[in-house]
């Protein structure tokens, strides 16, 4: 099992961007990393470095067939990326259409990627249930829960526990994180408190808020080259650690890097 899935039952918790950082500290420990993007915002290869013209992706070039390993784009962060793409509404629905009806179309077209040895693949998903969560749901995998330390990411604590966000095989494995707390808030640090004393050992970290990060990704920069003594580079590493240690077939020495496409 080498493939990491980022999800959260509500938007705005800074899902996209967390990805992009753990991708990064996971590179900074010798994984050779590959992001995917599901989320039809297509952000993601913005944090990485591509420009807005790039265009590309697994859900505009609807049912791109054959080995997804080829279609892994080289950005300049050293980072692999499988875009979403700049698809247009009738591609979006097509490609969860696809992905609703053929439930192992992902597995498939991942296979090698995910027994690549030394490699990670994270995939950053749409808020809330989707088609892609479901395909992922399939594969064996590290499933990780982005929340923020506010009320209404305390309000959809039930949703999770009660099975019918992740469903109960996910949920029994999953992960969670808290990000963007700031310590100075008091709402946050009792969120955060409660998040802790309820999740327990699937508490798997938390992510301060800085400002240096979206001034990192305005600048198409990593947090870690931008603001080295943030202490969020300290969080981050953190939790890539642990990633680590939990994906251990992920971490291969004596393995040889593919070349990226």
């Amino acid at each position: 099992m080498n493939l990491v899935y980022l999800t959260s039952p509500k938007g705005g918790v800074g899902k996209t961007t967390l990805t992009a950082n753990l991708a990064f500290a996971l590179q900074r420990l010798g994984h050779q990393v590959v992001v995917m993007d599901l989320d039809s915002q297509n952000s993601l290869r913005l944090h990485l470095g591509l420009p807005v013209s790039e265009r590309r992706g697994v859900a505009a070039q609807s049912r791109l067939d054959g080995d997804w390993r080829n279609q892994v784009l080289e950005t300049p962060t050293g980072v692999g990326l499988l875009p979403y793409g700049s698809a247009s509404r009738a591609q979006q629905e097509s490609f969860d259409a696809l992905l609703r009806q053929d439930p192992d179309y992902l597995a498939q077209r991942l296979n090698t990627l995910l027994n690549q040895p030394g490699c990670i693949l994270l995939a950053d998903l749409p808020s809330g249930p989707s088609a892609a969560l479901e395909a992922l749901k399939r594969i064996p995998a590290l499933s990780l829960v982005v929340m923020m330390a506010d009320g209404s990411s305390a309000a959809t604590l039930p949703l999770i526990e009660s099975d019918s966000f992740l469903g109960p095989e996910a949920r029994k494995g999953a992960f969670y994180i808290v990000n963007q707390v700031y310590i100075r808030s008091r709402l946050n640090r009792d969120v955060t408190e409660f998040f802790e004393q309820r999740l327990g050992a699937s508490m798997l970290g938390r992510v301060h808020r800085d400002e240096a990060v979206p001034e990192a990704q305005a600048s198409q920069r990593s947090i870690f080259d931008y603001a080295p003594s943030s202490a969020v580079i300290q969080d981050l590493e953190n939790i890539a650690r642990s990633i680590s240690r939990m994906l251990p077939d992920a971490f291969g020495n004596n393995a040889m890097k593919f070349s990226l496409k």
